[in-house]
């Protein structure tokens, strides 16, 4: 990832290039990057045991669907992993509002703490 960004708090512009950072509060983990002037956190995404698992599962989908596209995998069994890629899709955005929630939380704290 390499974007050019404006800072909400500062206004200064930069590059996330190696600006992130990662918080771990049980099995929780926040990654986030930071704006290198005033050193405030942006949220990029936070999981549990759950979305962990769930990201593994559609990564290793995703492997099959390009094998298949290669020919490697028999006739009909890309539209199965396809309807499998969906589901774990949609479990995934069932998650990720109550993550984000927590995953600010704990990034506002630990800006308080600064």
């Amino acid at each position: 990832m390499n974007s050019s960004v404006t800072c909400d708090r500062c206004g200064h512009d930069f590059e996330i290039t190696d600006n992130f950072g990662e918080i771990r509060r049980g099995d929780i983990t926040v990654q986030y990057f930071r704006c290198p002037e005033c050193k405030a956190k942006y949220h990029v995404l936070t999981t549990n045991p759950a979305m962990r698992k769930l990201i593994d599962r559609r990564s290793a989908i995703q492997n099959k669907i390009s094998k298949g596209r290669k020919g490697v995998l028999p006739a009909g069994t890309a539209q199965k992993l396809q309807h499998e890629l969906n589901r774990t899709i949609a479990q995934q955005k069932k998650l990720m509002p109550g993550l984000k929630k927590i995953g600010k939380e704990i990034l506002d704290e630990t800006s308080r703490n600064c």
